[in-house]
C-alpha cells in the first residue's frame, strides 16, 4: 500500500524523498518510468518462480502415482503398450525406407550421392529405435548383440559409400548386401523387443484377481491389433493368449455384475477380432484349431461380434484352402459347434457364408472311416456321433425358413436325416443322433409339407409322435421318458 502526501503547489523544490513517506514516488511520471523497467523485486520474483517450478516438477516426477501393487501392474501394462506402439510405428517407416533404398539399386556414380543422403537419414532414424530396444531388452544377450550389429552395419555401409564417392566407383552388389543384412537384423531386433513387451500384456490376462489390470490389458490388446496383421499374428502365435481369453469369457465372475459384463465383453471383442484376421496366412494347424475352438466358445455367449467381422466367411474360406486339414475331426467338430450356435440367432448369415453347404457336406461324408478306417476306434466313433448330432441341431434351427429347407431337401440333406433315423448303423447306434434327427425332420416338415416325405417313404416320421418314433427306431428299445 502506498500513502501519498499532499504537496503544496508553492513548494516545487522539495526533494522527492520528502514528497513520500514510503512507497513509490508520488509523481505519476516517475512511477511509470519505474514500471517500464524491471525492478529488483520483479527480477527476484521471476527467479524464485523458475526455481520453485523446477523443484516442484522434480518432486512430482519423483513421487509415484501408483499407490498400490495393482496400480504398479497397470502402469507396467500401459508402458508396454506405449513402447510397442512407438517401436512399431518407427520401425515400419524405417523398413519402408530400406525397401525403397534396395529397390532403387543399382545406381550410377551420379545417383550415389542421393543414395548416401537417403541412407544417412534412415540411419539417423534407426539409432533412437535401437537405443529404445536396447533399454527394453537389457537383460537379453541376443538383444544386445543385435543392437550392436545393427549400428555396426549402419557405420560400415556409410564408410563404404564414402569410399565409393571418393573413388568415383559404385559396388551395387555390396550396398544391396549390407542393406538387406541391416533390414534383416533390424527386423529381428524389433520383433524380439515387441514380443517381450507383448508378454507383459499376455501374462496380465492370467491375473483374474485384478480387475484394473484385466481392463487395461484387454484395452491394450484391442488397440494394438486394430488394422495391424503383424500384431495379430504375434498374439495368435502365443497359445497362452487364446487360453487366457477363453478362460476370462467362461469363468471370470469375481466382481460386480456390470464389471463382469464389461470384462467379458472386452475379451469377446479381442478374441473375435484376432480370429477375424485369419485372412493372414496361419500355417500352424494348432493355431487354427485354437482359434476355431475360441470362436465356438464365444458363440455360446455372444454371436454379434462374429457377424460384425464376417468371421464365418473368413473361417470357412480358410478351411477350403486347406484341403489336407478338411478331414480333421477336431477342427470339424469346433466349426460345426460354431455353425450350430450361429444358426439359432443368425440363420441367414450361416447360409450366406456357405455354412449350410459345409454342414451338408460333412453330413454326407463317411466321418467314421475317414479318419483312420478302424471300426474299433471308440474315440473316433464318439467324435462322429457328436458331429452328426450337432449338424442335426443346426439343420433343425435352419429348417424354420422355407427357402433354407428347400436347399436342404434339394441337396439330399433330408434324405440323409431319414437314413440316420431308420438305419442305426449310419448313426453308429447313437440314440442322441436319432433324437436330434427326428427333431430336425419335424421342423423341416413344417416348411416343406408332406410331399418330400412321401417320396422318401418317411411319412411315419412326421405322423407319429416324437416319443413313438424314438421308441420304434431306438437301438436300445428304450423309452424316451
Amino acid at each position: 500500500m502506498v500513502i501519498y502526501e499532499q504537496i503544496p503547489m508553492h513548494q516545487p523544490n522539495r526533494t522527492i524523498r520528502s514528497r513520500k513517506r514510503f512507497g513509490v514516488c508520488s509523481y505519476p511520471e516517475t512511477y511509470f518510468e519505474l514500471f517500464n523497467h524491471e525492478s529488483p523485486l520483479r527480477a527476484w520474483l521471476t527467479e524464485l518462480q523458475s526455481l520453485t517450478e523446477v523443484e516442484s516438477l522434480t518432486a512430482l516426477q519423483a513421487k509415484s502415482v501408483a499407490t498400490t501393487p495393482e496400480s504398479f501392474e497397470a502402469l507396467s501394462i500401459r508402458n508396454a503398450q506405449i513402447a510397442i506402439q512407438q517401436i512399431r510405428k518407427k520401425s515400419s517407416i524405417i523398413i519402408e525406407e530400406l525397401d525403397s533404398i534396395i529397390d532403387s539399386l543399382p545406381v550410377t556414380t551420379h545417383g550415389l550421392c542421393y543414395l548416401y543422403e537417403s541412407f544417412s537419414v534412415t540411419c539417423s532414424r534407426i539409432k533412437p529405435v535401437v537405443e529404445q530396444c536396447r533399454r527394453k531388452g537389457c537383460d537379453y544377450a541376443t538383444n544386445k548383440q543385435l543392437s550392436h550389429d545393427v549400428l555396426m552395419i549402419c557405420e560400415q555401409t556409410l564408410k563404404f559409400m564414402d569410399t565409393f564417392l571418393a573413388k568415383d566407383n559404385v559396388n551395387n552388389a555390396q550396398i544391396e548386401a549390407y542393406a538387406r543384412k541391416l533390414k534383416e537384423n533390424f527386423g529381428e531386433l524389433v520383433d524380439i523387443t515387441i514380443k517381450k513387451e507383448c508378454q507383459i500384456l499376455i501374462s496380465s490376462l492370467d491375473k483374474k484377481n485384478s480387475h484394473l489390470c484385466l481392463k487395461w490389458s484387454l484395452l491394450a490388446l484391442w488397440q494394438l491389433t486394430q488394422n495391424d496383421p503383424y500384431m495379430c499374428r504375434l498374439f495368435i502365435e502365443n497359445q497362452n493368449i487364446i487360453k487366457n481369453l477363453v478362460d476370462i469369457v467362461r469363468n471370470y465372475c469375481n466382481v460386480s455384475l456390470d464389471e463382469m459384463h464389461q470384462v467379458k465383453g472386452a475379451a469377446v471383442r479381442v478374441l473375435t477380432y484376432l480370429s477375424a484376421n485369419l485372412r493372414t496366412e496361419i500355417r500352424d494347424r494348432r493355431i487354427l484349431l485354437m482359434i476355431t475352438a475360441a470362436l465356438a466358445n464365444i458363440s455360446f455367449l455372444n454371436t454379434d461380434s462374429i457377424v460384425k467381422y464376417d468371421t464365418l466367411t473368413i473361417l470357412l474360406n480358410e478351411l477350403r484352402n486347406r484341403h489336407d486339414e478338411f478331414d480333421d475331426q477336431l477342427l470339424k467338430d469346433q466349426i460345426v459347434t460354431l455353425l450350430a450356435n450361429m444358426s439359432h440367432h443368425h440363420p441367414l448369415q450361416v447360409v450366406s457364408s456357405g455354412g449350410l453347404i459345409f454342414l451338408l457336406s460333412i453330413l454326407h461324408s463317411d466321418m467314421y472311416t475317414s479318419q483312420n478306417g478302424s471300426s474299433n476306434d471308440v474315440a473316433t466313433r464318439l467324435d462322429s456321433t457328436r458331429i452328426q448330432q450337432k449338424i442335426a441341431v443346426a439343420l433343425a434351427r435352419l429348417g424354420g425358413h422355407r427357402s433354407t429347407a428347400k436347399i436342404v431337401y434339394k441337396l439330399n440333406g433330408l434324405n440323409k436325416l431319414v437314413q440316420l433315423c431308420k438305419d442305426a448303423k449310419q448313426r453308429h447306434f447313437s440314440d442322441t443322433v436319432l433324437l436330434a434327427s427326428l427333431a430336425a425332420i419335424k421342423r423341416l416338415a413344417q416348411s416343406l409339407g408332406r410331399t418330400p416325405f412321401k417320396e422318401l417313404n418317411a411319412t411315419d416320421l412326421i405322423d407319429m409322435k416324437l416319443q413313438d418314433s424314438f421308441a420304434q427306431y431306438s437301438a436300445r428299445y428304450e423309452s424316451l421318458v
